[in-house]
């Protein structure tokens, strides 16, 4: 007998593989929010994105703390990042083309 639990990682996995992998493989980077907290959505994406060798674009808001080691995985990552900012857009741009990844 399955539990509900067993259930749920099923769903999800077969969700993830049906919606979510292809759109990590059509993406040309993979983009995070950098979190403090433990999120499995961004946890499965991140390590699909990693094993797939996309390039890791993470945003950090102000006052946000990422661990050191997803710092490190990261191909860019934009400190102090506040989509209100006036210079938010431009900062953003800057770090895409950083990655040069043929968006232009």
């Amino acid at each position: 007998m399955t539990s509900k639990s067993d259930r749920a990682w099923k769903d999800y996995s077969e969700r993830f593989r049906k919606e979510t992998l292809p759109k990590i493989l059509d993406s040309a980077v993979f983009l995070a929010i950098g979190t403090e907290e433990l999120d499995v959505k961004m946890a499965t994406e991140l390590g699909a994105a990693l094993l797939m060798d996309k390039p890791l674009l993470l945003v950090v808001p102000p006052g946000r703390r990422i661990p050191e080691r997803l710092r490190r995985a990261a191909d860019i990552v934009v400190d102090n990042w506040d989509a209100t900012s006036p210079d938010a857009q431009e900062r953003f741009a800057e770090a895409l083309k950083k990655l040069d990844i043929g968006l232009r």
